[in-house]
């Protein structure tokens, strides 16, 4: 199954969630995006509105605990839900203006 490329409303929606900066510590705005499993089927990611900004070390680099894709049950624990982290990362939409 391809992957259905972003709308413009998708994109504009990505670019203002990556520039609020890792939901996780705040640094390192732009962040990159990150589609939680939760809010999807089996093996799929969800829409492109619902997602959470990381930086690279707890999206990808961070190891075990600290990074989402090296552990995610124990990135969980240390940090939060992904399902609190959007919830926070929506928190914070409402107030940024672009």
């Amino acid at each position: 199954m391809s992957k259905k490329p972003a709308t413009k409303a998708e994109r504009l929606h990505m670019e203002r969630v990556a520039a609020l900066g890792c939901i996780v510590d705040g640094c390192c705005a732009p962040a990159t995006i990150h589609h939680p499993r939760f809010a999807a089927g089996m093996a799929q990611r969800s829409p492109h509105m619902l997602c959470i900004p990381l930086c690279k070390y707890h999206h990808q680099d961070g190891g075990y605990g600290q990074a989402i894709h090296a552990g995610q049950q124990a990135f969980e624990q240390n940090h939060g839900t992904e399902a609190d982290l959007l919830a926070k990362t929506i928190t914070k939409l409402q107030g940024y203006s672009a």
